[in-house]
């Protein structure tokens, strides 16, 4: 008896020396996370319902219970450009995920096969991503440029006489923002191609034997091998999409119905001439739980493709 308890006290202090030795490794993370991420956060949302600008900049102060969804109301009421920002985030978010993620995925599997002078290729297409946004948007503001541009000369072939500035017509312009970064999927595509890189040679040797190859190979094999990394990159994408800034502020400076959710916290944050820190923090907090509805959204979407792919082989 005597035994078995020093056998298991001496078992229990070896537990608790692991846990500490876990929680100190730990500590300075989640202290960093605490104060970094969450106390700002807190604070967004905490202030999301105060008055908070010039007058008072060092003691925001809280509406009252009365008033306290002052700074949402003028969002969702008075801010003219709020909805459309929503809307073309919103908009973004999904393109995001319906066309960029499927590109990246196409190029990582062609980039994936044993082709000759395939590194060279890879390389030459991350290249523009290591270009940053603002000075792509600066190039595509060449681009779209009604004098020297390349897009009117196109243009002019279906609508002879053509001169408008294609950026600022409010139904093109949307597109033509779009397309100044939806193509650019070299980050994304390294992602994707990691993965399947990661895939095991047997998987595929197996699969071969069984008669499977070509565009079979990857829906059944590739894919369902690679869905984590396709959620993960789905819901960066969709989130790099909603909060879409450097090119709209460069190409457009939110004209012609191109406002992005980020260039409305912008304006409110620092443009505005009496700084609205609280109602900008209120658009900070509908920014937060629409990363969280996209994360959710995202989720569900690739839960449901799966589970139908896997009845439909079962």
């Amino acid at each position: 008896m005597v035994v078995n308890k020093s056998g298991g006290s001496s078992s229990k202090g070896k537990d608790w020396k692991r846990t500490g030795f876990i929680l100190a490794f730990l500590a300075p993370t989640i202290i960093s996370f605490c104060i970094y991420y969450l106390y700002p956060i807190i604070t967004v949302f905490v202030t999301s319902f105060c008055k908070w600008d010039y007058t008072n900049i060092a003691n925001p102060e809280f509406f009252g219970f009365k008033d306290m969804w002052s700074n949402y109301k003028y969002l969702f009421q008075t801010y003219p450009y709020f909805w459309e920002a929503l809307k073309n985030s919103s908009a973004w978010a999904l393109l995001a995920v319906v066309l960029q993620v499927p590109v990246a995925t196409l190029v990582a599997m062609t980039l994936a096969q044993p082709i000759r002078g395939i590194n060279i290729v890879r390389n030459i297409y991350v290249v523009p991503n290591m270009i940053s946004s603002a000075a792509m948007g600066m190039i595509f503001l060449q681009v779209y440029s009604p004098l020297y541009g390349l897009v009117n000369p196109v243009v002019e072939l279906f609508i002879p006489g053509f001169s408008e500035n294609i950026l600022l017509l409010r139904g093109p312009a949307f597109w033509a923002m779009t397309g100044a970064y939806i193509f650019f999927t070299g980050t994304t595509t390294l992602m994707i191609l990691g993965n399947i890189k990661a895939i095991p040679e047997e998987i595929r040797e197996a699969a071969i034997i069984d008669g499977v190859s070509g565009i079979k190979l990857d829906w059944y094999i590739t894919l369902p091998m690679i869905k984590d990394t396709l959620r993960t990159v789905s819901i960066l994408c969709a989130t790099a999409g909603f909060l879409l800034y450097n090119e709209v502020y460069f190409l457009t400076k939110g004209a012609a119905g191109t406002y992005s959710i980020s260039y409305v916290i912008r304006e409110l944050a620092i443009t505005s001439p009496r700084t609205q820190f609280g109602r900008a923090n209120a658009v900070a907090v509908i920014q937060i739980l629409a990363g969280l509805v996209i994360i959710l959204l995202v989720r569900l979407l690739y839960s449901i493709s799966f589970q139908k792919k896997r009845r439909a082989k079962a």
